[in-house]
């Protein structure tokens, strides 16, 4: 609904600005909730991970969790982006629904979410691609195990 809004679909269905901008709002807080829930949610095990990286006596299981790769240099990146992300959401979300819609500073929102959403596509991708590189490296291994 909030792309038919957006691009002037929906206008023949409402019958003043206010009432488009007010279901653009309702729009918008319900998918930041959905992602707020979500990103938040996964902030303990995010903070685990952090806490473990810099516990020696963890870094064994840190390293067991994080099987796409054995490079710990690339697991400190991708845990750092995933707590960057974190925090820039729960600073969406306190700009998003501490202020109202009329006065909410949109330039901060727009910037907090951007590199939210940066912190989080580079984690997943860093570790899709990490991921891929570790299972074609262990099936060329099986293969050449095989074939001796």
């Amino acid at each position: 609904m909030l792309l038919f809004i957006s691009i002037g679909a929906a206008n023949k269905t409402m019958p003043d600005e206010q009432t488009r901008k007010m279901w653009m709002e309702i729009d918008f807080q319900i998918i930041n909730g959905l992602i707020s829930a979500i990103i938040i949610g996964l902030t303990p095990w995010r903070i685990r991970d952090l806490y473990q990286l810099y516990q020696t006596k963890y870094r064994d299981e840190l390293l067991r969790r994080h099987k796409y790769t054995k490079n710990f240099i690339w697991i400190q990146v991708i845990i750092w982006s995933s707590i960057v992300n974190s925090v820039f959401q729960v600073g969406v979300a306190i700009c998003t629904w501490s202020t109202n819609m009329d006065n909410r500073p949109t330039r901060l929102v727009g910037i907090l979410g951007g590199i939210s959403l940066i912190a989080g596509v580079f984690a997943a991708l860093a570790q899709f691609i990490l991921g891929r590189r570790t299972k074609k490296k262990a099936k060329m291994e099986e293969q050449s195990t095989s074939i001796v």
